[in-house]
């Protein structure tokens, strides 16, 4: 409704519209209000190359660094104690190809990663 109180845009009265819409019901004010960002929020990326017993610093990258499956297995266990839920695994192979074939090998980095951070015991379900 415009009142002679109302906002006046070119010498006009404008109207004020304050949808409610997006207040309807609790799934909805979720998803719009503030942006509040906790760990569980968050995937962590890890670069895991072959060899043993390698933490290799990505300068591009301060705070990340290409691990072997050993290291990387320790690292998966600390990311998990913090309480991010999920990883994601860059595998650097030992030699690339046109069709990155070494992450289809069983004995690929990346399929030996996924081993070894499940075992011995299961972090993510």
């Amino acid at each position: 409704m415009l009142t002679l109180d109302s906002p006046r845009i070119g010498g006009q009265a404008a109207a004020t519209l304050r949808p409610r819409r997006l207040r309807l019901n609790a799934t909805l004010r979720r998803m719009v209000r503030e942006t509040v960002l906790s760990p569980a929020d968050f995937v962590a990326p890890l670069f895991v190359r072959y060899g043993r017993n390698q933490r290799i610093p990505i300068s591009s990258m301060p705070g990340q660094f290409q691990l072997s499956v050993d290291q990387l297995a320790v690292e998966a266990r600390e990311i998990a104690a913090l309480g991010v839920p999920a990883v994601i695994l860059f595998g650097i192979p030992a030699a690339k190809d046109a069709l990155g074939s070494d992450n289809y090998r069983a004995e690929g980095i990346v399929p030996q990663a996924i081993r070894a951070i499940r075992t011995p015991r299961r972090i993510w379900s």
